[in-house]
């Protein structure tokens, strides 16, 4: 037992000694992932009552720059832009398949919580753009969505993952299923250059 405490304490200590950004840094952090995303609540519906096909989600890359402030040995802010290939496929029907796809640009604009060891936890507001779409007559080109999620930095290299929860309804008209939102988990990579 003492074995083990002494280990979880040697580890503890090496990892605080990583180096937290002093206040006033600011780093850029280019970026590069994948994302899976695909509309909530959202299913085709045949003319058989027990047949539909639900949606499923959909693999896309993600890339593109943020920049974060340190204002506090705690607290810091980002805002980035990143293009984002999004949207949905269904399950297989039996007569076609049905994918929508959409590219995006995303502006996240996060309050960063940061710690000793390098972990970040992040939490704000996104924008979203769409700038091209097989379904854009009837998906709307402007969304928004609350990013939450969890940074690692170590030695310059990032990893990312969030999970964009959908705020606004993704479908234009009140005739189709009108309470679709959007649903993205993001997984990049990125490297920090403090300036």
């Amino acid at each position: 037992m003492k074995k083990i405490l002494l280990f979880v304490f040697a580890l503890v200590s090496c990892l605080s000694l990583y180096a937290q950004k002093e206040v006033g840094t600011t780093t850029i952090y280019p970026r590069l992932g994948m994302n899976w995303s695909k509309f909530t609540n959202d299913r085709i519906e045949q003319s058989n009552p027990t047949a539909h096909y639900d949606s499923k989600y959909r693999m896309g890359f993600v890339g593109g720059v943020e920049v974060q402030h340190q204002f506090d040995d705690f607290i810091a802010g980002s805002a980035g832009v990143l293009y984002s290939r999004q949207g949905a496929d269904f399950e297989k029907m039996e007569d076609a398949e049905l994918s929508f796809k959409t590219d995006n640009i995303l502006v996240p604009v996060l309050i960063v919580a940061t710690t000793k060891i390098g972990l970040d936890f992040k939490l704000g507001v996104q924008p979203e753009f769409m700038i091209n779409s097989n379904a854009d007559k009837i998906l709307n080109k402007v969304n928004l969505s609350i990013p939450v999620g969890l940074a690692y930095e170590w030695n310059h290299i990032a990893l990312d993952v969030r999970y964009n929860i959908g705020l606004t309804k993704v479908y234009k008209a009140s005739d189709i299923d009108n309470t679709s939102k959007g649903s993205t988990f993001q997984l990049t990579i990125g490297y920090a250059f403090d300036i």
